[in-house]
């Protein structure tokens, strides 16, 4: 898309990036097969053709192979078991991932009610999943049902709308994963929850209003003690990228069950790579989480909590850490090592933290913006404490808007970081002289 298109429309949040829909090819010694499925169709069907589809994801998700496509089609999709609308177990191969998308021109929505997940990944690997909508049903659920009915065993409230977890029968673990180009909402547990995974990218994800009534403290965008799986490949960097996402209104308002105290409810978090809250090997991984757009969120825009290796780049926060209860960097790292803090455009919320030093070793501040909320506690030589000058922010998604003003002091201000070689919206750095700080590159 052009960028000037986007600007001059009243919200540059509504627009998702529609990505190419996927199509039979020849993988290896056998056909890959296309399966779709329709609201309108059977399980009884062959589900190998639009004239012909299963009526549920998890008949086709029953029957994939490496390689293999599962298209959906318009329509809403509700739970077939406990574990909610799909639970993915079967698995694809290095260079031939199981994809699950929706069919190009659809919109299905996944309706996850009574369920744990709207789509779970049990054990199950080269994964992709992408440009669909999960809706959770917290528009359904008050607070005050919440706090009475809160619990671990009442998946009603604590529905994730994407979440990976452990084989337990197996111990299997789930890598090579791809979530992107989806709209996950109003879940009352995670929006996108990875647990014990490996070798993952989310990326152009728009999640939002989710982790209200769940026990568990959960994010908008959570990595939950990544697990080494697989080795990098040749020349790769990073084995974790969460990047281009836009996460906003995600809150805990309910205790966390382990302390029965407010926690999380981040836009997103890097958690616990350490695995200080486990037996569990440090992860050896590299993360990335740059390009994100994050505002109105309970807990921090972004931050790493507990981990180490984690380059926190080209972000743009606004107005994160709204609950009363807390008072999240936001955007920081908290007892964690090796961390880079670049090119970041951080504008705190009045009386919140912008930035913590707890406990950090080897945590690097340069080339970022703060603006409002508390005095940072750290600051690089190249941070700027001054007003970024967003053309039209707010926490209101159908009005906020991150561009650059033109006399903005984070045009051509940033430092060079290769891993990050465009915007959130694909324009190349620099634009200009130098690269800009913050998500987006001012275009002139």
């Amino acid at each position: 898309m052009r960028r000037t298109q986007v600007y001059g429309t009243a919200s540059m949040l509504a627009v998702l990036i529609t990505l190419p829909g996927g199509a039979a090819h020849a993988v290896g010694t056998r056909q890959a097969t296309t399966f779709y499925v329709s609201a309108y169709g059977s399980d009884s069907n062959s589900g190998r053709s639009v004239t012909s589809p299963f009526r549920t994801i998890q008949r086709a998700a029953n029957l994939t192979n490496p390689g293999d496509t599962v298209n959906i089609m318009n329509g809403t999709y509700g739970d077939t078991s406990t574990e909610g609308v799909v639970q993915i177990t079967r698995s694809g191969a290095p260079g031939r991932s199981i994809t699950y998308q929706a069919l190009p021109g659809h919109r299905p929505v996944l309706k996850p009610v009574t369920g744990w997940n709207g789509i779970v990944l049990i054990g199950a690997s080269h994964i992709t999943i992408q440009g669909l909508e999960i809706k959770g049903d917290s528009d359904n659920i008050t607070l005050a049902e919440a706090k009475k009915g809160a619990s671990a065993e009442r998946p009603r409230f604590n529905t994730n709308c994407i979440n990976t977890r452990e084989d337990r029968v197996t111990g299997a673990l789930s890598h090579h994963l791809v979530i992107r180009n989806n709209y996950l909402h109003k879940c009352p547990g995670a929006g996108i929850g990875v647990l014990y995974a490996d070798h993952v990218l989310i990326e152009y994800n728009r999640v939002h209003s989710t982790s209200w009534y769940t026990v568990f403290a959960t994010s908008g965008i959570s990595v939950y003690e990544p697990v080494d799986v697989a080795p990098p490949a040749p020349g790769q960097e990073y084995k974790v990228v969460i990047r281009n996402n836009i996460s906003y209104d995600n809150e805990n308002k309910v205790e966390w069950i382990v302390c029965g105290c407010i926690s999380d409810g981040n836009g997103i978090i890097v958690d616990d790579t350490k695995h200080e809250q486990s037996d569990k090997r440090p992860y050896a991984g590299r993360i990335l989480v740059a390009n994100n757009i994050v505002f109105n969120n309970g807990g921090s825009g972004i931050h790493s909590y507990l981990s180490r290796d984690v380059d926190i780049v080209h972000n743009t926060a606004y107005l994160n850490s709204r609950s009363p209860a807390l008072s999240n960097p936001n955007i920081g790292a908290w007892d964690s090592t090796n961390v880079n803090i670049l090119n970041n455009i951080s504008y705190a919320r009045p009386g919140k933290a912008t930035n913590f030093t707890y406990r950090n070793v080897n945590v690097r501040h340069d080339y970022n913006i703060y603006y409002g909320g508390l005095p940072p506690q750290v600051r690089g030589p190249r941070d700027l404490i001054v007003d970024p000058q967003f053309v039209s922010p707010s926490t209101d998604p159908a009005s906020a808007n991150f561009w650059l003003r033109p006399t903005s002091p984070a045009i051509d201000s940033g430092v060079t970081f290769r891993a990050v070689q465009r915007d959130y919206f694909g324009t190349w750095r620099p634009y200009g002289a130098a690269h800009d700080r913050g998500a987006l590159e001012h275009v002139r």
